[in-house]
């Protein structure tokens, strides 16, 4: 697990519409390691960073957030659950998408960036 005072520092110094847009990377990366099968050590402690960026925007928390947050931390403690994997998988996508959407992030490409990726 990384130092989490310096990880804290760092999360915190950015807007808010990036702090949203790394949680919401990270869950994305999250769907991705559980789909490539990446050790299970590794993604429960990406789980566990994951609930400290949540907890870390308290100032910016929602219900939907706080939720988020319960349930990666309810998965984290009952992960490797092998017949579940694909639902997780599922889960962190969704949450992504919901915290991306919720960021403000995607209101700000232009007609030119959509046109070239």
């Amino acid at each position: 697990m990384k130092d989490l005072k310096r990880m804290r520092e760092r999360f915190i110094r950015d807007g808010s519409s990036v702090r949203m847009g790394n949680i919401a990377s990270n869950l994305l990366r999250l769907n991705k390691w559980i789909l490539m099968r990446r050790s299970d050590g590794a993604i429960i402690d990406l789980m566990r960073e994951i609930a400290w960026l949540m907890e870390w925007s308290g100032d910016l928390a929602s219900v939907e957030l706080v939720d988020m947050q319960r349930e990666i931390c309810r998965w984290r403690r009952i992960w490797p659950v092998e017949q579940e994997r694909h639902l997780l998988a599922v889960r962190a996508f969704h949450m992504s998408k919901r915290i991306l959407e919720g960021s403000g992030l995607l209101a700000q490409i232009t007609p030119e960036m959509k046109q070239n990726p």
